[in-house]
């Protein structure tokens, strides 16, 4: 068994966001992580190579483009992004907002 507790793990800065890795010591390839997106941050587009990109929303709403298509994941959304996928995501809300991602290898 492992816990990671929540408290106890730094959070690091990525460009304009916060990541705060949970990904547990038996995970090989896959990772899991928050990611916090003040108000304006944005992360520019990204090609999701080899990886299957899961993102569920935690709070507020963030805006991703995912290969020409605008959608929006708020709390509770789970939005999955395949392998090769072109996409970025912006925080124009009125309030900062949370993703939970899990990444791992496509299979």
């Amino acid at each position: 068994m492992e816990l990671k507790r929540y408290d106890e793990i730094e959070s690091f800065p990525f460009g304009n966001l916060e990541i705060r890795d949970m990904t547990p010591s038996v995970f090989r390839e896959a990772k899991m992580a928050e990611v916090e997106v003040p108000i304006g941050a944005d992360n520019p587009p990204y090609a999701a190579a080899g990886n299957e990109k899961v993102y569920v929303g935690i709070s507020g709403d963030i805006e991703f483009k995912v290969g020409g298509e605008r959608v929006r994941v708020g709390r509770g959304d789970v939005l999955v992004i395949n392998r090769g996928e072109q996409y970025s995501y912006h925080n124009g809300g009125y309030e900062a907002g949370r993703l939970f991602v899990i990444q791992a290898p496509a299979t």
